[in-house]
């Protein structure tokens, strides 16, 4: 049964290139309401999602719900079983790599292969995998239907896997008060996840699941794990998009290479009004610790003053203007090098026949770059000295490059 409405006015978005791309999952509650509310909210995004992961799909006569500009990949029907998961893939994404769905025999787990020549982060990660899994109880309270090993398996390439697993855990949901057969059912998957080397992507506390009765508790059962080889390149988790009449939210995943985020702001120091500051912390009078302390209110009372001390500091010192093209080398002297070539070299365009001002311009240039690779080479020198042991191998990634891949 085809759904052709077009939110985004008939027109294909072009959505972000493999370097960055963006992921929504979702429990559709077996809901075709609920499908048509969460792709028509698509529209509140600066552009659709590369890929949509759903837990419980609506299924009529054994086919997915189809949406334009969206191909849906889903486990086969066998045995007269619906599939539970599925995935809708972007049409102008899918355009810019190659797909292979792979399935486990059964309809409430599948995973998606991506592959593309350029790379999906950087030209070394060619290769991305995607598991979609909805867990149920299984035949006991302390059992689900998808087993830890599933859910989080061996992986040598950049793998992401999420779902509604349907467990709780203090990880996850930091303030909830568990009951032991909860922590029974949910250690198992976390702690084959930190064996692997797994890393959570929820905000831990933001639940996932409101109860529709008056009885039952909010919860945070679904989850978004990304591998060692995934997580760097893991940017946020989100949930901007209304509801769509589930029980469950949508979530938003965004991936991208570390070069195109934004970096953050610091404090420039050098610029700091240090009498001013002095004044100003004198006149801080810092309240002493509660008599009693409990947990709690030493925490309130050191984070209060913590607040106070560090407002101080951002009122008086300016932040630094980094961007993309900022570089750690970069000097005064070589900002006043770069003023004279650049200078120099307009001048020769200005009278081309001025052999003498060709000359100039020669030498400014000369001058500017030897100057840069002076910088250069003592920023490294110093960078070496004080190196540590957590830094080494950044150095040594810095001077040789990452090893390439085992297989082709």
């Amino acid at each position: 049964m085809p759904y052709n409405h077009t939110p985004w006015g008939g027109e294909q978005v072009s959505p972000p290139p493999p370097k960055a791309f963006t992921l929504v999952q979702h429990n559709c509650f077996g809901s075709w309401d609920v499908f048509l509310s969460l792709f028509g909210s698509f529209t509140q995004l600066a552009q659709p999602p590369s890929i949509v992961a759903l837990q419980d799909p609506p299924v009529y006569r054994g086919k997915l719900p189809s949406f334009r500009l969206f191909s849906s990949f889903s486990p086969p029907t066998t045995g007269g079983c619906k599939p539970r998961v599925a995935f809708y893939v972007y049409s102008s994404f899918l355009s810019t790599i190659s797909l292979l769905p792979r399935f486990f025999d059964r309809g409430d787990v599948m995973a998606l292969d991506l592959f593309t020549p350029d790379g999906f982060f950087n030209p070394s990660t060619t290769r991305f995998s995607i598991i979609n899994s909805y867990s149920t109880k299984g035949g006991s309270n302390n059992t689900r239907s998808v087993s830890s090993e599933i859910v989080f398996p061996y992986s040598a390439t950049p793998t992401l896997t999420l779902g509604d697993l349907n467990i709780h855990h203090p990880t996850s949901d930091p303030l909830r008060a568990f009951k032991e057969d909860e922590i029974a059912t949910s250690a198992p998957y976390f702690d084959r996840a930190t064996e692997l080397g797994f890393s959570l992507l929820n905000t831990p506390g933001v639940f996932t699941r409101f109860s529709m009765s008056l009885i039952g508790r909010p919860g945070v059962i679904d989850l978004a794990f990304a591998c060692p080889l995934l997580a760097p390149y893991f940017s946020e988790w989100s949930d901007p998009l209304p509801s769509t009449g589930s029980d469950q939210i949508p979530i938003l995943l965004r991936f991208e290479a570390p070069l195109f985020r934004a970096p953050p702001p610091s404090p420039n120091w050098a610029l700091s009004n240090w009498s001013a500051l002095e004044d100003s912390l004198k006149a801080n009078v810092i309240r002493p610790p509660p008599p009693i302390p409990t947990t709690r209110s030493l925490d309130i009372w050191f984070r209060t003053n913590l607040d106070r001390v560090t407002a101080q500091f951002a009122l008086h010192t300016p932040l630094k203007r980094v961007t993309y093209r900022s570089k750690p080398w970069w000097t005064d002297l070589l900002s006043m090098l770069r003023k004279a070539y650049n200078s120099a070299l307009r001048s020769s365009k200005r009278d081309r026949q001025d052999a003498s001002l060709l000359a100039s311009a020669r030498a400014a240039r000369s001058t500017y770059f030897k100057a840069i690779k002076k910088a250069k080479r003592e920023h490294w020198t110093t960078f070496l000295a004080a190196a540590t042991t957590q830094t080494v191998w950044t150095a040594k990634e810095f001077a040789v490059g990452r090893p390439p891949p085992p297989l082709p």
